[in-house]
């Protein structure tokens, strides 16, 4: 008879293999790992780590994926950090209570964030360590992997879809960013990173 311990090992090089198999299967390539090494307790510090971060594609991804962490601990710092995490430009100008700064999401991205409210810690599972073995508990400090494939565009055209790691799903998913008017990169479409995940074991 297996035991626990012995099926949980088992478990964890499976997903190891899935998610090597993955990678292969889908024609990624890595980019340099983001690591948080604190997380934010407010949006000005939220921002103050968005200006170093959001400097390249891949920090602007960890940050959209570090505010929907924030919305599922408390709804009122990460609506303002998801604001500030999504192009200017697709923002539009608000005064409702979910506005930030006399701006808000648009309805689209409004929509997506509604649906969080059915996931609260979604985006556990897409910091690296978390997958459904463990309960989708995620690795200290937290870091974010992302990858490119070919038909990802070039970083230079100020456009770039990542793939953000998961072990909770099939397939990474996808998050556009596009370079902002400020210098800063931010994301232009997010919504796979907004579904559901395998449930936890």
């Amino acid at each position: 008879m297996i035991d626990f311990l012995s099926m949980k090992n088992l478990v964890s090089i499976l997903l190891t293999v899935f998610f090597s198999l993955s990678l292969s299967a889908q024609n990624l390539t890595p980019r340099p790992e983001v690591v948080i090494s604190s997380v934010p307790a407010s949006i000005a510090e939220f921002e103050s780590l968005q200006s170093h971060l959001a400097k390249t594609p891949e920090g602007a991804v960890s940050l959209i994926v570090l505010a929907i962490h924030l919305y599922g601990k408390d709804q009122t710092l990460g609506n303002q950090s998801l604001i500030s995490s999504v192009l200017i430009k697709n923002r539009q100008k608000s005064n409702k209570p979910t506005a930030y700064k006399g701006e808000d999401l648009g309805n689209g991205d409004r929509f997506l964030i509604g649906q969080l409210d059915k996931y609260k810690m979604l985006a556990n599972a897409y910091f690296k360590g978390s997958e459904p073995a463990n309960g989708y508990t995620p690795a200290n400090p937290l870091t974010v992997e992302t990858f490119t494939n070919p038909y990802s565009g070039e970083e230079s055209s100020g456009r770039i879809k990542l793939f953000v790691a998961t072990k909770g799903a099939a397939s990474f998913r996808p998050v556009t960013v596009e370079k902002d008017s400020d210098g800063l990169w931010r994301a232009k479409e997010f919504s796979s990173i907004c579904v559901g995940m395998m449930p936890p074991k």
